[in-house]
């Protein structure tokens, strides 16, 4: 029978979980007191959060808001911290990538399941307002093409008239 502690510590847990995008599971061993408070306020900084979790009520606590335990019961193994994104996931894979000491067991980001090797390269995406940045730019180049071949058109057009007109002539 569950005591009234794990019951509240679980639904705790869910209710933070719950809002989460994507959650990087890390194990934290080697990491110091410092650098673990210095995580969280960055995670913080970017809309993120970051919890330790028994094992037993982590896996619980997935499970029932829906996600496989084939998949995240291979996450839930030695000490095991989860970093939230409730936003854009990733600031959150850039911060959690520059700890040595934090090892990157896996993600769930949208309901898919990612190795390290993927959150390691999430790492290197530019940030979301960097890319809309760059579809700005792209698109502004294609507004200049179709300028450019609407003068074109605009020329070929008179050409003819005056070519037209010469002839009538």
């Amino acid at each position: 029978m569950p005591s009234q502690y794990n019951i509240e510590y679980l639904k705790k847990t869910k209710e933070k979980l719950k809002t989460g995008k994507a959650f990087y599971f890390t194990d934290f061993t080697g990491i110091s007191v410092q650098n673990m408070e210095k995580l969280r306020r960055e995670l913080k900084k970017n809309n993120g959060n970051y919890l330790v979790l028994k094992n037993t009520l982590g896996l619980l606590a997935m499970k029932d808001l829906g996600y496989e335990e084939e998949v995240i019961s291979k996450m839930f193994t030695g000490p095991t911290g989860i970093a939230i994104a409730f936003d854009d996931p990733i600031p959150l894979a850039k911060i959690i990538t520059n700890y040595e000491n934090l090892k990157i067991k896996g993600s769930l980001i949208e309901g898919k399941f990612y190795v390290t090797e993927d959150v390691i390269r999430f790492s290197r995406i530019p940030p979301k307002e960097s890319l809309y940045g760059q579809l700005v730019g792209s698109l502004n180049l294609l507004g200049n093409f179709a300028n450019v071949l609407e003068s074109l058109l605009r020329n070929l057009i008179s050409t003819i008239e005056a070519i037209k007109n010469k002839e009538e002539k």
